[in-house]
């Protein structure tokens, strides 16, 4: 299995620019067909067309929403275009907004800027720092870091709006997912089981960030910032511990530590297991569902293949 799995939501704020679709600001189109950047650009502070002193650079990622540093005499802002919603069946933006906006207030995530009431787009301020990599994820230390930034966020008041629901999620997948298959059936009852062995239902439900890959950690010199609230909902705070294992094996190697730091000391073996295998058959599923409407990679259809192996195997057969 690779140990950098392509996250659920492909990077939608890599801070890799892609230079040929870097430039000085010019007309909108040349960088994005869609008519829709020039109006959302209208919003960023400091914009006005034709202005030498502003430029846009189109950035890495995001088969479903594109993004792009936006530098003006104002400051450096990140504008995101959204033309459709790709993550966990989320039907609109509002609860990604208003959980991201309690982080930004917390100090561990870009402050936002300006949302679209139509949900097109998104503005934040552009964070300087170090985007992290898979060998952050081996590290002690950097694990240490990012258990602290998500007590922090575990700690903050969690709204009504947003509750989710993993097991209905599961079980929406199974019925949009064609041909049917039995062992998606299965799988739901296994989940049935897993959720309460978990012990989830015995913690108290807080804000959880849900996709926790590199390209959503930026390191900077205040400490941790987690971009791409996309997934961001109100559930299990284990679930994001989960997450972490999931998408990177050598991290299960500090699985106690992570999970003394991140505030769940009393989470037994078993119990992350089972959260481990449920996060592990939510991203499965999410894969078998989007390869209905998107044609997938070559590196998607490998980490599916892995994720389909580890399902299989059950919450309880080990990794």
């Amino acid at each position: 299995m690779a140990e950098d799995l392509p996250r659920p939501d492909p990077g939608e704020l890599s801070r890799t620019a892609v230079p040929q679709a870097t430039s000085a600001f010019g007309p909108a189109a040349a960088l994005d067909p869609e008519p829709t950047l020039g109006f959302a650009l209208t919003h960023v502070p400091g914009y006005l067309p034709g202005r030498p002193d502003v430029a846009i650079t189109r950035l890495a990622g995001g088969s479903v929403n594109h993004s792009y540093r936006v530098s003006t005499p104002a400051g450096e802002y990140v504008l995101r275009l959204s033309p459709q919603t790709d993550a966990w069946l989320v039907t609109d933006r509002k609860v990604e907004r208003e959980l991201h906006a309690r982080a930004a207030a917390e100090g561990i995530a870009p402050r936002i800027v300006h949302a679209d009431e139509q949900d097109r787009w998104l503005i934040t301020e552009f964070i300087e720092g170090r985007l992290w990599s898979a060998a952050d994820f081996a590290a002690a230390d950097s694990l240490a870091l990012l258990a602290q930034t998500l007590r922090r966020l575990h700690g903050l008041q969690a709204p009504a709006r947003g509750r989710f629901d993993l097991l209905s999620a599961l079980g929406a997948y199974v019925q949009r997912i064609r041909p049917a298959d039995a062992r998606l059936q299965t799988y739901l009852e296994e989940a049935a089981r897993a959720w309460p062995a978990s012990g989830a239902p015995d913690r108290r439900a807080t804000i959880v960030h849900h996709d926790l890959h590199a390209s959503n950690v930026i390191e900077t010199r205040c400490g941790l910032m987690l971009i791409d609230w996309e997934c961001a909902a109100v559930s299990d705070p284990l679930l994001d511990v989960a997450c972490v294992l999931s998408y990177y094996e050598p991290a299960r190697s500090f699985a106690s530590m992570f999970l003394e730091r991140v505030g769940l000391p009393g989470v037994s073996a078993p119990q992350l297991q089972a959260a481990v295998w449920l996060f592990d058959l939510h991203t499965w599923l999410w894969y078998c569902e989007r390869r209905q409407r998107r044609v997938p990679t070559q590196a998607e259809l490998d980490t599916a293949r892995g994720l389909s192996l580890r399902v299989a195997r059950g919450p309880q057969r080990g990794r």
